[in-house]
């Protein structure tokens, strides 16, 4: 079922003139990028949504951050129900939706409901509450009356616009005015990266993260096509990593990276000491501990 998906995934964002690449063939914590404008989705495909955990929703936001993109639960039922295509819902801080509301969303049919802890909401819009409210006369104790609500529950919906899908109705039929804001997959923003997580790292990866701080790069280990994110800090331009002696895994992963880097604008390199004949460039780890300069390094990946 999950290639199924992945595929529909892939035909649904292409109609929507996505650029993308398919990344499940390796081990990732995304299995597709996507790209349109300025708009980068990092992609999850899961049938059963319940089989992300917190440690997997950690490694997508993380690359979501550093790469600029927005990452992206695409899945199809829990262990008790079918998604339904007329809501958003959200794991992990991340939001999750079925391939049907995925479609809609990518033609502009936003879901008005989320889901939050199994609790269905809405988001309305809090000035326009606050506007007509007083247009009518009324105080929020009043229309906490209406609504069989607290004068509280008034203060937070005109403060937050988040409400719950039974009293946004009672509240909509009251006012005889839509006031409902649809939601946005597209506007999550997370901040800042979280604690690293602890991995497995080989002694190859620890001399290049170790070689890369000593001129100047930011890294980030990865779980994906690349195994770590570097950013050159004065135009901060990106450097898509892979670093493994593993032959056979490399041929695929740069494969993936030559698509990423093609539709980021992201440089991509190899370190390796035994890769050969690949479509990248590779730099051997002696030669990249004989690099004293960040700009140096970069000119490397230029050439």
């Amino acid at each position: 079922m999950k290639t199924s998906l992945i595929q529909k995934a892939i035909n649904v964002l292409e109609d929507a003139h996505f650029r993308v690449s398919d990344c499940s063939i390796v081990r990732s914590c995304f299995d597709i990028l996507a790209r349109r404008d300025d708009t980068i989705l990092l992609i999850k495909i899961l049938p059963n949504i319940e089989g992300l955990n917190h440690k997997s929703a950690l490694e997508l936001k993380n690359v979501a951050v550093v790469m600029s993109g927005i990452p992206l639960i695409i899945g199809d039922h829990t262990k008790n129900s079918i998604l339904s295509p007329d809501v958003i819902y959200t794991r992990y801080d991340i939001h999750v939706v079925n391939i049907d509301a995925f479609a809609g969303i990518l033609s502009g049919r936003i879901p008005s409901i989320y889901s939050i802890r199994g609790n269905y909401c809405m988001r309305i819009d809090s000035r326009l509450l606050s506007n007509i409210r007083k247009k009518l006369n009324m105080t929020q104790e009043e229309l906490a009356y209406q609504l069989g609500v607290s004068k509280q529950s008034i203060y937070r919906y005109e403060s937050s616009g988040r409400i719950s899908l039974n009293i946004a109705e009672k509240l909509m039929e009251f006012l005889k005015e839509d006031i409902m804001v649809p939601s946005d997959i597209f506007t999550l923003e997370i901040n800042c990266l979280e604690n690293e997580i602890s991995t497995f790292m080989t002694d190859l990866k620890r001399m290049v993260l170790r070689e890369f701080k000593n001129i100047g790069l930011d890294t980030s280990l990865t779980n994906a096509p690349f195994d770590i994110l570097a950013r050159e800090r004065e135009h901060h331009e990106k450097i898509l990593t892979i670093v493994s002696d593993d032959c056979e895994g490399l041929k695929r992963k740069v494969e993936i990276i030559k698509d990423i880097s093609e539709i980021t604008g992201c440089y991509k390199v190899c370190i390796s000491n035994r890769a050969r004949d690949l479509d990248v460039l590779v730099i051997r780890p002696k030669e990249l501990s004989e690099i004293k300069e960040v700009s140096e390094f970069m000119e490397l990946l230029v050439d």
